[in-house]
């Protein structure tokens, strides 16, 4: 029965607070929520969208922009947690919990997904430089 601003990852007073300075800056309050936590999105003089908890929001129209967020939106988590391995990894090498020469492969392994991880995300984004040849 509860709202959105139930969940525990919500302040309740804090989201209500920063709606408030949103509000007071002259953003303007959209019909539009956002699609983490369902609270308003706000629209700020600069033209960008914002929640008030999550920050900068990039809103969709289309299930092809949807699909295209929720890909982008789940390589850059992938990204993050393949990135966090390898940190992991040579800090175990640096305090001689393991030797470099025993995670060196799986180092380069996940090297490797990364490289590719950009490449996909570097595919279904446009480039400046494709949009100057039209």
């Amino acid at each position: 029965m509860g709202s959105n601003m139930d969940k525990p990852s919500i302040d309740r007073n804090k989201a209500l607070q920063r709606m408030a300075e949103l509000l007071r800056s002259g953003a303007v309050m959209l019909d539009q929520t956002c699609p983490i936590c369902g609270l308003p999105l706000f629209k700020l003089r600069s033209g960008e969208i914002i929640c008030p908890v999550h920050g900068s929001i990039r809103v969709v129209s289309t299930e092809s922009e949807a699909i295209s967020a929720t890909t982008e939106a789940v390589l850059d988590e992938l990204e993050k947690h393949v990135a966090y391995k390898v940190s992991e990894l040579i800090r175990e090498v640096s305090a001689g919990e393991l030797e470099l020469s025993d995670k060196y492969d799986d180092i380069l392994k996940l090297l490797d997904i990364i490289e590719k991880i950009r490449r996909i995300k570097g595919l279904s984004r446009p480039s400046s430089s494709a949009e100057g040849k039209k």
